[in-house]
This record gives C-alpha cells, sequence and structure tokens, in this order.
C-alpha cells in the first residue's frame, strides 16, 4: 500500500544499505535547509538472499522487515530534526517502478548507488540506474562514501549544447546560490576521430572559441539570475567521464543532464551520466 506523497517532497528509496544510510542522511540535511517534506519509499525486492536461496521467508515476513526499514529511517530523520515533516509508502513490486511513480510529483528523488541486493556486479545498481534514466524530476545519486556535509563549497556542472545541459546549469547556480559555494561548468570535448572537430569548425582553436562562446551565453544568462554567485569556467580536450569523475574529488556534487547532445534518440541515459553515476565520489544530481 502507498501512502499520501506530498507535491514537491523529497522522495527517499531506503533499504538496509550502507549507501542507502548515506543518502537518506544526505536527503535530511537538503529537506532541512530547504523546508521541504520527505517521503520515503521502501518497495519489494525479489533478489533478497532469503528468497533467493528459499531461507524460509514469507510475505508476512519481508512486509514486517520494510515497515521496521522504514521506522528506522522516520526515526533516524526525526532524530535530527523533528519538524521535517515525513511521509512513508511501502508499495508491492520493485523500488524503482514505486520511485519513478513517486517522481512525477516530487522535487527530487534520492537513493543509493546500491541496495541491499546481492547483485553488485557492477559500478552503479539497477534501481538506482532505471530510476536515473525513467524519473521526471531531479535524481541525487549517492554512494556509501559519499561525504553528506559540505566540505569544498564547489559544484561541479557538466555542460555542452543540449537542452538538458542548461537544465543542469541552472539547478547548480540555484543551489550555489542557496549554499554559498562556487560553480564549475566543465565541458571536455573527445573526437570522435581526427577528423572531427564539432560545431563544423576547422580546428580544436575554432572549436574552442565557439564552444566559449556558447557557454559563456548560457553562463550570463544565470549568473544575470543569480549575481553572487562564482564561477569558473573549463573547456578541455579529453574524455568528459574522466573529468567530471577528477573534479568529483574536490566537489560537493556533480550536476549533469540524464544525457547529452551525443547518443540516439529516445536514449534516456547517456553514457557520460551513466559512467559518471558510477564512479563519481560526491553526489550526482542527474537532471531531466
Amino acid at each position: 500500500m502507498e501512502g499520501t506523497l506530498q507535491t514537491g517532497s523529497i522522495v527517499v528509496g531506503v533499504d538496509t544499505s550502507t549507501s542507502s544510510m548515506t543518502a537518506l542522511d544526505w536527503a535530511a540535511e537538503y529537506a532541512q535547509t530547504t523546508h521541504a517534506p520527505i517521503h520515503l519509499v521502501h518497495g519489494f525486492s525479489h533478489d533478497r538472499p532469503d528468497l533467493v536461496f528459499n531461507m524460509g521467508a514469507d510475505p508476512e515476513d519481508l512486509y514486517a522487515a520494510g515497515e521496521r526499514v522504514l521506522v528506522r529511517a522516520r526515526n533516524r530523520i526525526q532524530l535530527r530534526d523533528r519538524m521535517i515533516q515525513v511521509s512513508t509508502s511501502h508499495p508491492d513490486g520493485y523500488p524503482a517502478a514505486a520511485l519513478v511513480r513517486a517522481s512525477a510529483h516530487a522535487a527530487m528523488v534520492v537513493l543509493g548507488s546500491h541496495g541491499d541486493s546481492m547483485l553488485h556486479i557492477s559500478s552503479l545498481g539497477e534501481t538506482a540506474h532505471q530510476v536515473a534514466a525513467h524519473a521526471a524530476c531531479p535524481v541525487a545519486i549517492i554512494r556509501k562514501d559519499s561525504a553528506v556535509e559540505s566540505a569544498f563549497g564547489r559544484i561541479t556542472v557538466g555542460v555542452d549544447r543540449s537542452d538538458l545541459s542548461a537544465t543542469a546549469l541552472a539547478w547548480a547556480f540555484a543551489e550555489a546560490e542557496r549554499t554559498g559555494a562556487e560553480v564549475l561548468a566543465l565541458h571536455a570535448w573527445q573526437p570522435r576521430d581526427a577528423k572531427d572537430p564539432g560545431l563544423g569548425s576547422a580546428d580544436w582553436a575554432s572549436y574552442t572559441a565557439a564552444c566559449r562562446s556558447q557557454i559563456e551565453g548560457a553562463i550570463a544568462e544565470q549568473q544575470a539570475q543569480h549575481p553572487k554567485v562564482k564561477v569558473l569556467t573549463e573547456i578541455s580536450d579529453g574524455n568528459p567521464t574522466r573529468s567530471l569523475v577528477r573534479e568529483s574529488h574536490a566537489s560537493d556534487a556533480v550536476v549533469i543532464g540524464a544525457r547529452g547532445s551525443g547518443g540516439f534518440e529516445g536514449l534516456l541515459l547517456g553514457r557520460v551520466a551513466r559512467d559518471v553515476l558510477g564512479h563519481a565520489t560526491c553526489p550526482v544530481i542527474v537532471m531531466h
């Protein structure tokens, strides 16, 4: 059964994993400073060890265990700040589906990079991947070793020619103004072959100049709305994933569009977004 979700809530996927608890703490801090309610979601996962190995679990036991997860999560938030409004949901079915449904009314969905599934065979868990690809609102993916307190005073945002890049830049500026952080607008470009300068330019210097003009135009629009935010711009010739992951070591968050200007039509989560989600060391915010 699903509980009542207030529009504009921070929706948090919770289970028993370490990254889930780190994500919960990150979401609680974000809700505390933005005065948003939190909606906790715990879904039934069919690859639990007690089911996979037929260890005697039954639906009633699983439901009771899920309720305990939600109670502990609620208590953890209210120990931090009893003024945060908390609602819960315990739907049947995979958690990704419930989180994507909730995203239609949420301000943000927050979850750990890996849940309590046994199948930790990739750098990003399947639930995190599905929610990052299909959600209707920003998605924050938090790794278990991510710092939940701001430490660097910098938000790094990946920028290119896509509409989602502009959305990511706008979110980064608004968040930087709220927190007092600076923005690093990063564009890295890797040619497909030696004769691919990009943007119809003849060489790297021309490409850089054209790209900088586009990026500075987008930044100028945001600076007009957020004049107090300090901005750094970096345009480099290299792998965008490596550049963003490198900067994640000195950033409070990395903000990216769900897909960039490359890839094929209909792609929901681009290669760069997927790889950054799997390897960044700070929270990653995916924009839709």
